[in-house]
């Protein structure tokens, strides 16, 4: 297939018309069925919000985030104390733009 024939054009709409469409909704849609349109997204879905047939939105799931816990790595890391240490004074010259 040479880039650019009409073989790459017609291999490109093959693979989309393979592909699922997304469903469409306008604003006011999404403002009165958005529980319905949550319980879509939750079952995988994703839906396309559109303001007067254009696409201004997607609505996607989140990915599940559990509690954030800022120590957990503390006392597991290496490179926590020698990151503050002095470095040799070669290195240091080559950081300054020395030879």
């Amino acid at each position: 297939m040479v880039p650019g024939s009409g073989a790459d054009w017609h291999l490109v709409r093959q693979l989309a018309n393979m592909i699922p469409p997304m469903p469409v909704v306008n604003v006011h849609q999404a403002k009165t069925q958005l529980s319905r349109l949550l319980a879509q997204v939750e079952a995988g879905e994703e839906v396309v919000i559109a303001r007067r047939g254009a696409p201004v939105a997607r609505l996607v799931a989140c990915r599940p985030g559990g509690r954030r816990r800022p120590d957990v790595l503390k006392g597991k890391s290496a490179l926590a104390d020698a990151v503050l240490d002095p470095l040799p004074e070669d290195e240091s010259r080559l950081w300054e733009g020395g030879d």
